[in-house]
């Protein structure tokens, strides 16, 4: 990473230690309308926020809207169809798998 040029982090993380506030984060983006649960998941409406006032999908990368091939290397690979509304939806959170390890 030092030869890439990356930063060592100021601080180290692990998203398990802030699961509370990840489903209060993805109960409030279901509230504003934003979201959807689908087989025991949430996916990220972007239809949604793209047609609400004052928002923009794709803002960050606007070249990647409605790339199928970054979708597919993405959420698409992963989401059986049929489950999300639009192959552009994502995961806010994924629902376990059986066989899958809980911890």
């Amino acid at each position: 990473m030092k030869k890439l040029g990356v930063k060592v982090p100021d601080v180290v993380v692990r998203v398990s230690e802030y699961v509370p506030q990840v489903i209060a984060m993805v109960e409030r983006i279901i509230k504003n309308g934003y979201a959807y649960a689908s087989e025991g998941s949430v996916y990220f409406d972007s239809a949604r926020f793209h047609t609400s006032p004052g928002h923009v999908y794709g803002k960050l990368a606007p070249w990647s809207i409605g790339n199928v091939e970054l979708l597919a290397e993405g959420e698409g690979a992963l989401t059986a169809s049929g489950v999300r509304k639009s192959e552009k939806d994502f995961a806010l959170w994924k629902a376990s798998k059986a066989g899958m390890p809980l911890d």
